[in-house]
C-alpha cells in the first residue's frame, strides 16, 4: 500500500500561528515600551549585520551641529550589540520599562513619554563633557533607577544570585560595568542615574511635600499621546505610596548583567 506523504500545511499553519502570536504579544506591549523595544532591536540588528554602519548613528556633536545629522540625538539611545550582553540589555529594558508603564504610569502614556524625553535631554545636555557616543545604557539606567526608587525595599537578585534591596540595583549595575571594563567609569550610566534622580525629586518628592512640580508634562506631549487617564492604578501615587516594599510584592526579580564591549 502506498501512503501519501504527510502534508506540510499543518506546519505552515503552525508557523503562521506562531507568527500571529508573536505579533499579538508585541502589539499588546504599551506604546513607549513597544517603541523602545522595537527600535532598539531593529537598529541593533541592522548594525550587527553591517547593513547600517554604527558610526552613522552614534552621538557625534560636530556632525549634528555642522551637518544637521539630528537623528544621532535619538539613535544614540537605541544602540546595543549582537551579543549576550546586548540581549541582557534588551531584556532589562523590556522588563523595567514595561513595569513602569503598566504600573506607575498606568493610563498615563504621555507622562511616561515625558520621563523618557526628560531623561534623554538630561543625558544629552552633559554628554559633551566626556564625549560619550552611545547612551543606550544611560537610558536603561534612568529607567532602572526610577523603577528602583518606586520599589526601594523590594528584594532583587543580581549576578551569581546576590540579593539586596532594589534601591541598590542602579549602583550594582554601574559598579559591575566599571569592573568589567577595567575600572573605566560608566559616564553614560551615571548621567542616566542622575536624570532619574532629578525627575523623581522634582516631580514626585517635592509635590508630595506640598510644593510645585517643577517639570510637569508639557502640553505638546499630551497632544501627542493624549491626556492622562487619572483612574489608572498608578496615577495618584505619591513619593511614599509609590515606594512598594518587598513584602507587598511576592518574590523577587532576577537581574543578570554582563559587559561585553564598551559602548558608551
Amino acid at each position: 500500500m502506498v501512503r501519501a506523504a504527510p502534508s506540510n500545511s499543518s506546519n505552515r499553519g503552525g508557523i503562521r500561528s506562531d507568527g500571529a502570536q508573536i505579533a499579538e504579544w508585541f502589539g499588546s506591549i504599551p506604546f513607549c515600551t513597544r517603541y523602545l523595544l522595537g527600535t532598539t532591536g531593529l537598529i541593533t540588528l541592522l548594525c550587527g549585520l553591517h547593513v547600517v554602519p554604527m558610526y552613522q548613528l552614534v552621538l557625534l556633536w560636530p556632525q549634528i551641529i555642522q551637518q544637521f545629522q539630528v537623528w544621532r540625538t535619538l539613535t544614540t539611545f537605541l544602540l546595543s550589540s549582537l551579543s549576550i550582553n546586548g540581549l541582557l540589555h534588551i531584556i532589562m529594558l523590556y522588563q523595567h520599562s514595561l513595569a513602569l508603564e503598566t504600573e506607575e504610569f498606568a493610563g498615563r502614556t504621555a507622562d511616561y513619554a515625558w520621563f523618557l524625553i526628560f531623561s534623554m535631554l538630561s543625558i544629552l545636555s552633559v554628554s559633551w563633557i566626556t564625549g560619550s557616543m552611545v547612551h543606550s545604557y544611560g537610558l536603561l539606567l534612568a529607567i532602572v533607577t526610577l523603577w528602583a526608587l518606586r520599589r526601594s525595599e523590594q528584594t532583587v537578585k543580581f549576578f551569581l544570585g546576590f540579593k539586596f534591596p532594589a534601591r541598590y540595583l542602579p549602583y550594582a549595575l554601574m559598579g559591575f560595568d566599571c569592573l568589567m571594563n577595567g575600572g573605566q567609569i560608566p559616564f553614560s550610566m551615571v548621567y542616566g542615574w542622575g536624570a532619574a534622580q532629578a525627575y523623581y525629586y522634582l516631580s514626585v518628592e517635592l509635590p508630595a511635600q506640598g510644593r510645585l512640580n517643577y517639570i510637569p508634562t508639557p502640553q505638546f506631549v499630551y497632544r501627542m499621546f493624549g491626556m492622562a487617564n487619572r483612574t489608572g492604578p498608578g496615577s495618584a501615587r505619591t513619593a511614599s505610596s509609590g515606594r512598594t516594599t518587598g513584602s507587598q510584592r511576592p518574590g523577587g526579580d532576577g537581574h543578570f548583567w554582563g559587559s561585553g564591549r564598551r559602548m558608551g
